[in-house]
This record gives C-alpha cells, sequence and structure tokens, in this order.
C-alpha cells in the first residue's frame, strides 16, 4: 500500500492534546505532563503556586487544542515562522469572542501559553491586542445591605452561616478558609480567643483571627476579628460537629469536611474543605436571595465587610490603616510602620476596641447602630448626672470602652462624689447673691425670707 502524505500546509495531526475521554476540569491536560520539558516547566510553576501551575497547564492545554497543534510545535512555530503564530492567535480570538467571551476573559487565557513561551527562551511578543474593560462582569453586582444578608443567612446550614460571616465580618478570603486541594485552611488553633472543652467558649469579644502566612494572599500574616454574632453562630456549628462525634483540638479545621451536604465532594480526607467546597454553598444562597437585576458572587461577602468598615472609617470608628490591615491588605509604607509589623498586646488591644466600636456596622440586625448610640447617650446622661463636667464628656470614647473600663469609671465617679462632704446652710436672701458669687450653690428657698445653699467643693479656693 503506498504512503499517504498529507500537504505541506497541512496542520500537524493531534495526538497529545486530545484530552483523556471523562475527565474535567484541571485533569483534562494532565496528559501534557508526560513531556518532560512541560513536566519541568509545571514543576517549577508549582514551587510557588500549585493553583497558578495548574491554571497554566489547562490554559496551555486548552491553547494546544484550539490550535490543532502540540505545545512544542507552538514554540518552534513561533521561532520560524512568528506572523503565522500570531494569524493563529487572532483567529483563536475572534472564536472565542463569536461564542459571546469577554476580551478579559481572552487575554487571561494567553497567560499560560507566554509563560510557557517564556520558559522555551522564545521572544515571541506577537499576541492579539484586545479591548479588555475591567469589570465588566461585575457590572450587576452590588454590595448587600445587613437586612439582605440576613436574609441570606437564615437558609444556610450552619456551616455555610459561619462561612459566610468570617469573609462579611471578618473579611477572610474564601482560600483562608479552604486553600487549594483541601491540604491546609484556618483551625481552631488560629483562634486565640476560643477555649476548647465540653462547651467552646471565646475569652474576649470580639474574638482575634491569627491568619498565618502560608494561608494569606500577601504572604504575610495578619489579624482580624471576629463579632458576637459570628461568635455565636460558630460555638452552635462547633457543638453541631462534636454532636456528631468530632473530638475538637487546636489542628481541627474552622470549617471542616463532612460526608453530608452540598460540599461533600470538594473533601480530600484531610478534614478540610477546597477553597472550591467553601464557596459552593455560598454560592447558591447569593443566587437564590440576589434581588432582580443584582448579581453576588462568593467574593461580595468580603466586599460586604471592606464598604461596612468603609463606612465605620467615615465615622471616625476605625483608622484607615486598621481596617486594611484587617482586610489582609498590603498597607503600604505608613501601613508597614503602624500596623505592619507584629502586634504586641498594647496594639492588639486598641486595634480590638477599634473593631468594636465599628462592629454595628457589620452586624445584620439592622438596628446595632441605634441600639449602640442609644447606649452610649444614656450613659452619658448617668455620668452627667453624677457630676462629670460637660467638656470631659465631650472628649470621652464610651462606644471604645470595654465593660469592665465603663464599670471602673462609674465607680471612680461615685467614690469621688461620695466621698466629698459639701455642707449645705440656711442663710438670709440679703446673704445670697453674695455667697454665690464666692461659689456657694442654691439648693432651695426656706420660708420667704432664707434660702439653702449648698457649699462650694473643696480646693475650690473658697471659704
Amino acid at each position: 500500500m503506498a504512503k499517504r502524505h498529507e500537504p505541506r500546509n497541512a496542520r500537524p495531526t493531534v495526538r497529545a492534546t486530545r484530552p483523556p475521554s471523562g475527565k474535567v476540569g484541571r485533569e483534562v491536560h494532565r496528559h501534557l505532563l508526560a513531556d518532560p520539558a512541560i513536566r519541568g516547566w509545571y514543576e517549577e510553576r508549582a514551587l510557588r503556586s500549585k493553583l497558578s501551575a495548574d491554571t497554566y497547564l489547562r490554559q496551555l492545554g486548552g491553547m494546544a487544542q484550539r490550535l490543532q497543534l502540540e505545545p512544542n510545535q507552538i514554540v518552534k512555530l513561533a521561532e520560524k515562522d512568528p506572523d503565522k503564530l500570531h494569524d493563529l492567535l487572532v483567529k483563536y480570538a475572534t472564536d472565542l469572542q463569536r461564542e459571546g467571551r469577554l476580551d478579559s476573559y481572552i487575554a487571561k487565557t494567553f497567560d499560560g501559553l507566554r509563560s510557557w513561551l517564556r520558559a522555551r527562551r522564545s521572544r515571541f511578543d506577537l499576541f492579539p491586542r484586545l479591548s479588555p474593560a475591567r469589570s465588566v462582569s461585575l457590572e450587576g453586582e452590588r454590595v448587600p445591605t445587613p437586612e439582605e444578608l440576613r436574609g441570606i443567612l437564615l437558609p444556610m446550614s450552619l456551616r455555610g452561616q459561619t462561612s459566610a460571616l468570617f469573609m462579611a465580618h471578618a473579611g477572610l478570603r474564601p482560600g483562608v478558609l479552604g486553600a487549594y486541594e483541601a491540604k491546609d485552611g484556618l483551625t481552631l488553633g488560629d483562634l486565640p480567643d476560643l477555649t476548647l472543652g465540653p462547651s467552646p467558649d471565646f475569652s474576649e469579644l470580639p474574638f482575634a483571627i491569627r491568619v498565618p502566612s502560608r494561608l494569606s494572599k500577601t504572604r504575610k500574616a495578619y489579624t482580624t476579628f471576629g463579632t458576637k454574632e459570628l461568635a455565636d453562630t460558630f460555638k452552635a456549628y462547633l457543638k453541631e460537629r462534636m454532636d456528631r462525634g468530632e473530638e475538637l483540638t487546636p489542628r481541627s479545621p474552622v470549617v471542616a469536611a463532612d460526608p453530608l451536604g452540598v460540599a461533600r465532594g470538594f473533601a480530600k480526607g484531610t478534614g478540610f474543605l477546597t477553597t472550591k467546597g467553601v464557596v459552593l454553598e455560598l454560592r447558591e444562597g447569593l443566587k437564590a436571595h440576589a434581588p432582580e437585576g443584582v448579581r453576588w458572587r462568593p467574593y461580595v461577602l468580603r466586599a460586604y465587610c471592606s464598604t461596612r468598615l468603609l463606612m465605620a472609617e467615615g465615622a471616625g470608628k476605625i483608622s484607615r490603616d486598621l481596617r486594611e490591615a484587617i482586610l489582609g491588605h498590603d498597607t503600604g509604607v505608613a501601613g508597614r510602620y503602624n500596623v505592619g509589623k507584629t502586634w504586641g498586646p498594647e496594639l492588639l488591644r486598641e486595634a480590638r476596641s477599634s473593631y468594636k466600636r465599628a462592629e454595628p456596622y457589620l452586624l445584620t440586625t439592622g438596628k446595632a447602630e441605634d441600639s449602640q448610640e442609644a447606649v452610649t447617650r444614656a450613659l452619658r446622661l448617668l455620668l452627667a448626672a453624677r457630676g462629670v463636667p460637660a467638656s470631659q464628656l465631650e472628649g470621652l470614647d464610651l462606644a471604645g470602652k470595654s465593660d469592665e473600663e465603663i464599670v471602673a469609671l462609674l465607680k471612680t465617679v461615685g467614690a469621688a462624689i461620695g466621698g466629698e462632704k459639701r455642707a449645705e446652710k440656711a442663710v438670709s436672701v440679703r446673704e445670697v447673691p453674695a455667697l454665690l458669687e464666692a461659689g456657694w450653690e442654691f439648693v432651695s428657698p426656706l420660708n420667704g425670707e432664707m434660702a439653702v445653699l449648698r457649699a462650694p467643693p473643696a480646693g475650690s479656693g473658697t471659704d
């Protein structure tokens, strides 16, 4: 039989780029790792981030499949005929546009090929120019109100509520609660104020959350806090886990995998959930309760925390540097000197106090801010009635004080007033003007010809 010859301009036969049957997601292109060059490139990327390595492999495999070229054939084409590769990439981008893909999505798919070409020492730079409009996919998204967030939480499981509140009140990213491939995540030992036992509880509120550097996007450890609402929900969730027979230890996950529920397929036997497993239940709850014309992704919960703390910052309850630090952002040079170092006891106490002042802005009750203001006003009136001058009350930050500090303040005022015995005496009405000028206080009239006056405070310099 004569050997069949293909035309010289025919595209190479595709073999390795065909995905194995039945595989989905990142597993589709795993067969490419049989090539030592691709495996070396992949493993180098994985040294820094396994997630990035898998993403780039998937992008490269998808690109090769679309172009009907092997990854190594793309490298050769980039060296020998870059114009032809440019034309193929233009057609690739055009096809995706016709399929309804945004330019921002298409531009992102080139990242894997860029990385692969750089690893092969290729200088190809003729990638198609696109016009990726920023945030087009988020135009229908806005931050929920506290009342809307409450409606989102109610139908969720305790695990879903816990995950949502750790994002909405503490500002955690989903990858902190459950890392890629379920190999890591936040543990109970990362909550220093949590005491384990028959009835887990928090020794102090708001409770601290220490995010280790390995889970931080900036690769730097940071501290944030949780509200009383989050603490109550989390304690109920821990009790549910204990009732199922789980033994809680400092190494136990904050959000744990279990054989039931919507995220049962996103655990790998480590006790943690994958990041995708963490957001799965949140995505369903947000989608079910989004108002008409509004789109909510799980990340909107973290945006809720940022926005509500921004409102608290505008009201003078929390500083910008501390707000950025709580969200795990890079705080820049100024913030690095103020809150970017390891927090000592004094700074932790001040940060906790600031977060407590901002806490009413995060709660989902809807009336928390009004209630806080009412309590603060009542305390001011009580202190005024006990003799604290108005000038001192104006600069007194009652909202930022702990219960113990307020009790101590009231005791101090009470002791000062109770320990001072100011004499009262009846004097003729003719003497009243002179005594009032001398610092005496009018108490009450007496039989029309006399009046009761109270002596001035001790140390006032009057007799």
